[in-house]
């Protein structure tokens, strides 16, 4: 029989009990039954959950090995003769399942049945009465002060760790990242998406949407966002004056990160800027500013006229490494003007031609008492303005 073909049955018959954490679970064998080569996906691994490895050159050799770690084996992956074992699958740390060449992942399939009716290799170790002590939690597995409980019913799933709150992970062995910068360089692969960050002085965590493929060489931290429905709820918000809302249930159209996380993202940051419907369309370069935080210090800006800008764009009118006009007051929030822009002679101007006149201009980024449609910010209600901080990578 081929080994695509190889079925396997291995069944272990173990007894819990005299555990840290004790749990009342019955008697129960213990079998791993399935194909191999339905298991195994080529030229994928995951990264950073090996805790051990073997020189086996049958994948079946390897499933073996992993079986018999019964606490802690979740998974496992071959590379040539290389077997390692995997604390974590690709369910439960998708994250970390990545494209990698030369190797083979597998599933690892468990499942319990009654040793009363089971097949014979199992019965034989019941009537032999060498029933293995089922002692996950009594090998303290749980890793940074995380707590250990038993389970019963989930074969993947013997114990559960309860972790300390800077840490994660199945085992507890991963420390939560503090920055996105810090998040998405410490998993290769790593998506945009929203993410929790650990705020150290307030011992608690925070969800932030981090973006490092927008653009080449920046990690942005998303600081604020909100449609054109709430603007005026943050009309008179200066990012200098605390504002937070929706940190622990993060929402497009309503977010910001409180005066003291700002203060801490800006403080590793480079960069500010300004994009529109980033949620629903991404990074677009019309209707976007970037500039340098030096240049534009939101933190502590209080200031109405030009500043300097990597880019600019609003309607289809750019600039590159120019001044163009700039807004925030303890009463407004932070914006520029297309429409003034001509008369505080910024080098930006080409907007102000088919601006917006009610209210005496036509506010960009921010602010909106005079909005233009045309401005994709706010070209309806569900339009949305986001301000990022962002950091070389």
């Amino acid at each position: 029989m081929s080994l695509a073909n190889y079925f396997l049955l291995i069944s272990i018959f173990f007894y819990i009990g005299s555990l840290k954490l004790t749990a009342d679970c019955p008697r129960k064998c213990e079998q791993s039954r399935g194909s191999i080569s339905k298991t195994g996906i080529k030229d994928r691994a995951m990264q950073g959950h090996s805790f051990k490895n073997y020189t086996l050159s049958k994948p079946y050799d390897c499933h073996v090995k992993c079986f018999e770690e019964r606490c802690k084996c979740q998974a496992y992956q071959m590379r040539q003769n290389r077997c390692e074992l995997l604390d974590d699958d690709r369910i439960s740390a998708p994250e970390d399942f990545l494209e990698e060449k030369e190797y083979t992942y597998y599933d690892m399939n468990r499942e319990y049945v009654d040793h009363q009716v089971t097949n014979q290799s199992c019965q034989i170790l019941a009537d032999k009465e060498q029933p293995l002590i089922y002692q996950c939690c009594n090998q303290n597995p749980c890793a940074n002060g995380g707590t250990c409980t038993v389970l019963c019913e989930d074969t993947k799933n013997k114990f559960n760790c309860t972790c300390a709150v800077e840490y994660y992970g199945r085992l507890c062995q991963k420390r939560r990242a503090t920055s996105c910068k810090e998040q998405l360089q410490k998993n290769r692969g790593s998506r945009s998406r929203v993410y929790q960050l650990f705020d150290s002085k307030t011992i608690s965590l925070y969800e932030v949407f981090c973006d490092a493929n927008s653009e080449k060489g920046f990690v942005w931290t998303l600081i604020e966002s909100f449609s054109r429905r709430n603007k005026n709820e943050f009309a008179k918000k200066p990012f200098y004056k605390g504002y937070p809302i929706t940190q622990d249930a993060f929402t497009w159209s309503k977010f910001r990160l409180s005066l003291p996380r700002m203060i801490v993202t800006a403080n590793r940051s480079t960069h500010v800027r300004a994009t529109c419907n980033f949620n629903t369309e991404e990074l677009q370069y019309r209707d976007y500013f970037r500039a340098k935080l030096s240049e534009i210090d939101v933190m502590r800006l209080n200031f109405d006229g030009c500043k300097k800008y990597e880019f600019i764009s609003i309607r289809g009118y750019n600039c590159t490494n120019c001044t163009a006009h700039f807004v925030q007051r303890d009463f407004w929030h932070a914006h520029t003007d297309s429409h003034w822009a001509p008369s505080i002679a910024c080098q930006f101007t080409s907007p102000s031609g088919d601006a917006v006149k009610s209210d005496g201009g036509e506010d960009n980024f921010g602010f909106y008492k005079a909005v233009n449609p045309v401005h994709r910010c706010v070209s309806n209600d569900d339009s949305t303005t986001q301000w990022w901080f962002g950091e070389h990578c």
